[in-house]
């Protein structure tokens, strides 16, 4: 691999003399360090210079002298090509010397002609200084169940490192809205809420699933109250966007977001990172790989973190601060190379927290006309995410456990895999209903989920011109869920409850892909997948409150779904392009809302994709450039509406939508110094034919009597209306620049994401127009010292610099309409340690 590192001058003399400071390091670092320090570009293939390590250097030497020098004792030897090229090659000590001469003559002529190639025979000398020559990485994803280069990829996706997404300021996966375009996630207390491309599922209890997949590694989380969680030790994530329905199944309407840890290495080492910020934030992760033997290794990694509240309460009788942050998760992975065909990975991790973390909630109804202020409660300020009130006085309480064993058999041309995962899941917690200090719909949510997959594919090995694979898919479940509801400030008993609920889901599918290179570079991809699904649903009186409020208990039902999802890609590759005509259908599994007893059984979604999208490298791989134009078709949509009674949201079928949309991902690499990264999302949405829809109108504007508290239902025709949680465009811009100070790189970060307004529900009068999120941006900061020669980094970080307020929900329900605020700026220090 040949490696071009540093700047491009204006001619400089081979005689002139430069003030040269270079501790002794690996060939590698101290050849671009001298490239820097004499303003030219060096060039060398990386296999030269591995494990070859050099002296210090310290004065005023000329370029040849602090090349003869700096190599001295070296199997290496440096010469300046034209007036700015300095060329690394390695000699050959069992040569003679003639033949030695000719392969160090040979070497540079090589590299001399790719500097010509790239300049151009004239420019050798005069190269202008804002050139990079630098190359961008190779990205490597499995989202097709195997390892590919993205750009050979004919799927439209977002992937970051876990390096990047530090440098973003991206701490969890609800982070990942803020450098993905298109991407929306929302929560409600515990409860996630993304959408992807206007696609999204707003309440998944007991009974319903997200339609955004969620994967840990190769374990689908199937529960909303599970998908939301800090990162620790990843490697990279994946954003893949559109229908799934072939390789991932079930759930994966509009996409999904995979999360994947590092791997297990044959290298011992590790890495310590300690954080402090503001609001008493503080955070201590760690991870160490060690290999026990050839054949065994485990890797270790774990992080804990605390912050107090965003926000004081405001009343006496609750928690004294919300939206604070307590967590611990843990993860040990082992790695066995049972024979030279056999490999065994084990995955355990484990979680707890214990925190208010999106409980700071707000009255945003008009002055007087929430339920909860009518009977004398207090709230905060819509405008002050400093300070709320609620006399909700416990904190959600999460534990999760899980696992996953994946084997891998290599046969003579195919791959035998077998992914096996396990997953427990309890959740305790809290959401006040109204936003007021007032116990008018208080809910006290307990929901636990246990989860078993198990998995089998064939893939083949790459054939001359064709690969295909083949997999078989298991899936088990049991939920248990139950709210119980403070009411007391009603009139109403102490607490009520909604009832207890159960699923069982019973799942399994059928799939396979095959790609056929038909012509030159002319591929056609072809795949399919049967999905099955039944699910049982029993609901119960509570057991601990005397008062359930749901009729037509004891309820107990089942429904079978299946559906079959077939893909087909058409692509043509150019030397540097690819461009593809996709076609791919989602499904999303039908079910159950909560309660489930006295309403009608939920219809599957169905979702038919068009894609034509292009992805691209120029300039020597400099830019790369992604794009996908696409539309959906629709069909029986999960939309979720406030229920006038309750605090418990409804889910139904709509009609049906379309989306028209557009997708742009960038990363360009401006000069040695200025990586830019950015992302853009255009949509285009509209329900067909939903004309039974329900909007939240206050009782006030429905009665004329502006004194009357509290929401009541209205039907509402919704055709025509833009979809929920789908910003016309969506933006996302990381500018990186790397300087120097002395013997350090100092890389300096300015992200930018903006979203455009969206609505939370739909808006049928005035009075409920704060279920609108207006458009807003957010601007985070990073940067980190990282010197030459050590094993440390030290970083400052600011995240929503600007203080922008918005927020991460808006709901409606009987009460009126509250919301949880977004982070405030946030800022702090991390200090890392490599070993």
């Amino acid at each position: 691999m040949l490696a071009m590192h540093g700047v491009s001058a204006y001619g400089q003399d081979a005689e002139d003399i430069y003030n040269i400071d270079i501790l002794g390091s690996s060939v590698a670092d101290s050849v671009k360090a001298l490239a820097r320090q004499t303003g030219h570009t060096v060039m060398f293939q990386s296999d030269d210079v591995n494990n070859v390590e050099t002296q210090p250097l310290v004065g005023r030497y000329t370029l040849k002298q602090a090349l003869q020098l700096l190599l001295k004792g070296t199997p290496l030897s440096g010469s300046l090509i034209g007036r700015n090229f300095i060329a690394i090659v390695r000699n050959e000590p069992e040569a003679s010397e003639n033949d030695t001469m000719n392969n160090k003559s040979t070497k540079r002529g090589i590299i001399a002609g790719i500097i010509t190639a790239m300049f151009g025979a004239s420019d050798v000398a005069n190269a202008q200084s804002d050139i990079s020559t630098k190359v961008i990485e190779e990205v490597i994803v499995t989202a097709q169940k195997h390892s590919e280069n993205l750009q050979d990829v004919p799927i439209a996706i977002t992937a970051f490192s876990g390096e990047q997404l530090d440098s973003f300021g991206a701490n969890s996966t609800q982070d990942l809205q803020y450098s993905t375009p298109g991407l929306v996630f929302s929560n409600s207390s515990a409860t996630a809420q993304p959408y992807l491309r206007g696609v999204g599922t707003r309440i998944s209890l007991n009974g319903l699933e997200p339609s955004i997949a969620t994967y840990v590694d190769n374990r689908y989380v199937g529960h909303a109250t599970a998908t939301i969680f800090d990162f620790a030790d990843v490697e990279r994530i994946e954003i893949l966007k559109g229908p799934q329905g072939t390789l991932y199944g079930r759930n994966a309407t509009g996409g999904a977001i995979r999360v994947i840890t590092k791997s297990v290495t044959n290298e011992l080492g590790g890495e310590v990172t300690a954080g402090i910020g503001n609001y008493n934030h503080r955070r201590l992760s760690g991870t160490v790989n060690v290999p026990f033997t050839e054949d065994f290794a485990a890797r270790f990694s774990g992080l804990v973190k605390r912050r107090d509240g965003y926000a004081d309460n405001l009343s006496p009788d609750g928690t004294p601060e919300l939206d604070d942050q307590d967590l611990e998760a843990y993860r040990a992975k082992f790695r066995w190379d049972a024979t030279e065909r056999v490999a065994a990975n084990l995955s355990l991790s484990y979680s707890k927290f214990d925190d208010t973390a999106g409980n700071d909630q707000v009255d945003l109804s008009p002055p007087g006309l929430n339920a909860g202020i009518a009977v004398g409660g207090i709230s905060g300020s819509a405008k002050n995410p400093d300070a709320v009130a609620t006399s909700v006085d416990k904190n959600n309480k999460g534990e999760d456990f899980s696992a996953e064993l994946k084997f891998d058999v290599d046969f003579d041309n195919f791959d035998l895999v077998s992914i096996s995962t396990f997953t427990d899941f309890d959740l305790m917690f809290v959401s006040d209903g109204e936003g007021t200090s007032s116990a008018v719909i208080d809910g006290f949510l307990s929901d636990s989920y246990r989860s078993y997959s198990q998995e089998f594919q064939l893939i083949s090995d790459r054939g001359e011109s064709y690969e295909w694979q083949l997999g078989t898919y298991l899936y088990q479940s049991d939920t248990n869920f139950e709210t119980i509801i403070d009411a007391t400030d009603t009139g109403a008993p102490s607490l009520i409850s909604v009832g207890k609920q159960s699923t069982k889901t019973n799942a399994y599918a059928f799939f396979g892909q095959v790609k056929w290179d038909i012509y030159d570079n002319w591929a056609l991809t072809l795949g399919g997948r049967w999905s099955y699904e039944k699910k049982e649903v029993s609901g119960r009186a509570s057991t601990t409150i005397a008062t359930t409020v749901t009729p037509g208990l004891p309820f107990d039902e089942d429904a079978t779904f299946d559906e079959f999802t077939p893909s087909a890609v058409l692509q043509y590759e150019f030397e540097d392009a690819l461009v593809y005509l996709k076609y791919a259908r989602g499904f999303k599994s039908g079910g159950f809302n909560y309660p489930a007893a006295g309403k009608t059984i939920l219809d599957p979604e169905i979702l038919d994709m068009l894609e034509l999208g292009f992805k691209g490298e120029y300039f020597a791989k400099q830019l790369r450039l992604n794009t996908s134009l696409y539309y959906y078709d629709y069909k029986d949509l999960q939309v979720a509406r406030a229920s006038s009674q309750t605090g418990v949201n409804t889910t139904e079928n709509a009609a049906d939508s379309t989306i028209l949309g557009f997708d742009l991902d960038l990363t360009w690499l401006a000069t040695n110094s200025l990586t830019v990264i950015s992302g853009l999302n255009i949509l285009d949405t509209e329900y067909k034919n939903y004309g039974d829809a329900s909007a939240q109108v206050f009782n006030a504007s429905l009665s004329g009597n502006p004194n009357q508290p509290g929401i009541s239902s209205v039907p509402f025709d919704a055709s025509g209306h833009s979809l929920l949680r789908a910003p016309d465009w969506s933006a996302f811009v990381s500018l990186q620049y790397d300087f120097r100070v002395g013997h350090a790189a100092v890389p300096a970060v300015l992200t930018y994401s903006y979203k455009d307004d969206y609505d939370f529900d739909f808006i049928a009068d005035p009075s409920s127009k704060s279920l609108r999120q207006s458009a807003y941006g957010l601007l985070n900061a990073r940067v980190s010292y990282q010197p030459d020669y050590a094993d440390w980094e030290v970083a400052l970080w600011i995240n929503n610099l600007q203080d922008k307020l918005y927020f991460s929900d808006r709901s409606a329900n009987a009460a009126g309409i509250r919301g949880s605020f977004g982070a405030p700026r946030t800022f702090g220090v991390n200090f890392t340690y490599n070993f």
